[in-house]
C-alpha cells in the first residue's frame, strides 16, 4: 500500500523559512536527478541473493517433506502438486493454445490456487538421482566448494525434501554421502548470504537497483539504471532483509 504524501505547511514564522525550504528543494531535486547504472557484479549478487531468498522461504516446507505447485528444482524439473511429480515445463506452460498441467497438455488452464503436496515415490526417486548427479558435478567443481557463491545450495534443498520423506523411498548412496556433507553445504549458503550482506551495505546503488526490480518484477540486468539517489541507505536494509529469513522459481 502506497503512503499518502501529507502536505506540509510552511510559515513565514515556523520552523521552516522559505529560504530554507528553497535550499532543501534544490537539494532533492539535485538527488532525485542521480542515477545509478547496475554493474555486471550487481547481476552476480542479486541473483545469489534470490536463490538464497527462496531456499530460506522453502527450507521449513521442504523439511516437512512438501513441495509448493511449480516450485523449480534444478536437474529435476517443474513439481505439479495435484500429480505429485517434477515435469520439464512450469505448471501452466502455454504453447500453441494449449496448457501443460500436472504433465499433460489441456485446452483450458488449471486452477490458479493449488496447495502444496509430498511428491509420490516415483518424485522421489527423481530428486534422489538429481542429487546424486549434482554431488558428483560437485567434485570436479571448485566453484562448488568456494563458498563464494550458492555452492551446494541446490543439493541441500533436494536433500531436506528427501529428509521429510524418508518412509517413502528407500536412500540410496546419493542420500547417505548428503547427509554427511549437509552441515557443510549449510556453511556454505550461510558465508554467500553473508557477502550479500557485505556488498549490500557497501553499495548503496545495489538496494536501489534491487528494490526497483523487485518492484517491476523483472530481473536485475547489468547497464539498467535507477534513478533517485536520496535516502539510498535507508534502502539498504529493505534490499537485504529477505536475504536474512526467507528467490529458484515457483509459482505457487
Amino acid at each position: 500500500m502506497k503512503k499518502r504524501n501529507s502536505p506540509t505547511t510552511l510559515r513565514p514564522g515556523g520552523i521552516l523559512r522559505w529560504s530554507t525550504a528553497a535550499i532543501l528543494a534544490g537539494g532533492l531535486a539535485s538527488c532525485d536527478r542521480s542515477s545509478y547504472v547496475a554493474t555486471p557484479k550487481d547481476v552476480e549478487m542479486a541473483k545469489l541473493q534470490e536463490q538464497i531468498d527462496t531456499l530460506d522461504a522453502q527450507k521449513l516446507k521442504l523439511m516437512n517433506g512438501e513441495v509448493a505447485n511449480n516450485f523449480h528444482i534444478p536437474r529435476v524439473g517443474y513439481y505439479h502438486a495435484n500429480a505429485r511429480n517434477f515435469f520439464e515445463h512450469p505448471y501452466g506452460f502455454q504453447q500453441e493454445k494449449r496448457y501443460f498441467v500436472d504433465g499433460v497438455w489441456k485446452d483450458q488452464p488449471g486452477p490458479a490456487d493449488v496447495a502444496a503436496s509430498r511428491p509420490s515415490p516415483e518424485a522421489l526417486k527423481k530428486v534422489e538421482a538429481a542429487l546424486t548427479e549434482e554431488q558428483k558435478t560437485a567434485s570436479g567443481s571448485s566453484s562448488h566448494n568456494s563458498g563464494g557463491g550458492f555452492g551446494m545450495g541446490n543439493a541441500l534443498m533436494m536433500y531436506w525434501l528427501l529428509s521429510g520423506n524418508r518412509g517413502m523411498f528407500s536412500p540410496g548412496a546419493g542420500f547417505q554421502q548428503a547427509q554427511r556433507n549437509a552441515g557443510t553445504w549449510q556453511q556454505g549458503v550461510d558465508r554467500g548470504r553473508e557477502n550479500v550482506r557485505t556488498y549490500a551495505s557497501s553499495n548503496p546503488g545495489y538496494n536501489r537497483v534491487v528494490n526497483q526490480a523487485r518492484a517491476s518484477g523483472a530481473p536485475v540486468k547489468a547497464g539498467q539504471s535507477v534513478r533517485g539517489g536520496f535516502g539510498s541507505s535507508g534502502s539498504s536494509g529493505s534490499a537485504t532483509r529477505s536475504s536474512g529469513g526467507s528467490g529458484f522459481s515457483h509459482g505457487g
